[in-house]
């Protein structure tokens, strides 16, 4: 099987429809008016290279002690300090960066286009080995310091010795002949690499050995065409109650609560989502396909509240902080939903080039970056 297999447009017809001048149903929504009361200050940015560039990518920011690391599409990358925003140091690699970034102990991890893996090292961003993995990396690179998880598109997941480098195993999962374009990133946890999957699965593997511990389905393909059967598993994996749970988001499935000591599920709900999901005062946000924003409440029982005013707007993974869940969209807009009722309170253009990346967040402070390569540190506070 070819490495780059045919692949969909993710939501082509809402991205085709932002270029139209004439009304459609498949439209994105448009922005409406709302009693704003909430605002984001903007504390510090930072900019780097060409950001995601101009393939499908979603290279997010990782925070590691008192330090958040970007990385660019073009090769660069940076540590900052994630209060004041100093550059701490800055590399230029030849390497094109399609996945990343990780971080664990004294390292960082991205994946390239090429096929690569990448570790680095934390203190100075010098690499300290490469590895061929068989496929272009859409996602973050996991480590624990012993060990590195990565994931390709082409369904290869590899364990290296972190130090060394050394290929230690490889897991090789069934690949739908049509998938979406990106990879879910994988977690590592209690000596457990959790992986979701293009087949529409989660797997738990022992970081060590790649031995399975579990699998669950997420998503199961139905329908007559290919397109009708996606059932991707792209989104990061949310870990809550002090990580002895993984909440999984499927593509045209379920958005559902795995305890990972077992594999055995603890809740699901109805979602087709190619996007992660954020926890906050006891609920999990979700974010669907069309654009819907949700709250799941009591342990999964229920729906507290749903949100569709950004219908067709390309969301991003949602982020909760400060009483508020905040989303971007693909026209660079940053839009707060309050977090008891879903209501809109706050919104901001962050971006002319648009959002797409997994944000970052760290006490009161939410880390937003651009497509264009603007990292942007924002704290939300009453008008």
């Amino acid at each position: 099987m070819s490495l780059f297999r045919p692949l969909a447009v993710v939501l082509c017809s809402a991205v085709l429809a932002a270029c139209s001048s004439t009304p459609k149903s498949s439209d994105p929504a448009p922005l409406t008016d709302f009693t704003e009361i909430k605002q984001l200050k903007k504390v510090w940015s930072y900019s780097l290279g060409d950001g995601q560039g101009e393939a499908y990518y979603r290279i997010a920011p990782a925070i590691d002690g008192d330090e958040i690391f970007i990385a660019s599409v073009d090769g660069g990358v940076a540590a900052l300090n994630k209060k004041t925003g100093k550059k701490l140091w800055k590399k230029a690699h030849k390497l094109t960066i399609s996945g990343g970034v990780g971080v664990a102990s004294t390292q960082l991890y991205v994946g390239t286009a090429d096929g690569q893996v990448a570790v680095l090292d934390r203190l100075s961003g010098d690499v300290q080995w490469t590895a061929e993995v068989g496929g272009e990396v859409l996602g973050a690179p996991a480590g624990n310091g012993s060990v590195v998880v990565v994931q390709t598109y082409s369904g290869l997941v590899h364990g290296f010795n972190a130090q060394s480098g050394e290929r230690l195993w490889t897991y090789t999962a069934q690949v739908p002949r049509l998938t979406m374009r990106g990879t879910s990133s994988p977690r590592i946890v209690r000596g457990v690499a959790l992986v979701g999957l293009a087949n529409g699965r989660i797997v738990a593997l022992d970081a060590d050995t790649g031995s399975v511990r579990w699998e669950q389905r997420v998503s199961v393909a139905q329908g007559s065409t290919e397109i009708e059967r996606l059932v991707d598993v792209d989104g990061r994996l949310l870990l809550i109650e002090n990580d002895q749970i993984v909440v999984v988001n499927g593509y045209q499935g379920k958005v559902i609560a795995i305890d990972i000591a077992s594999g055995r599920p603890l809740w699901a709900k109805d979602n087709s989502s190619y996007v992660g999901a954020a926890e906050a005062l006891g609920n999990v946000y979700v974010v669907d396909a069309s654009g819907g924003v949700s709250a799941i409440a009591e342990g999964g029982r229920s729906i507290a509240w749903t949100q569709t005013v950004l219908a067709r707007r390309i969301l991003t993974e949602p982020a909760a902080l400060s009483g508020v869940v905040a989303v971007g969209d693909f026209d660079g807009y940053l839009h707060l939903l309050g977090q008891l009722d879903g209501q809109l309170v706050g919104r901001k253009r962050v971006d002319s080039d648009g959002l797409r990346a997994p944000m970052a967040v760290d006490s009161k402070l939410l880390y937003v970056y651009g497509n264009s390569g603007k990292l942007v540190a924002y704290k939300i506070q009453d008008r």
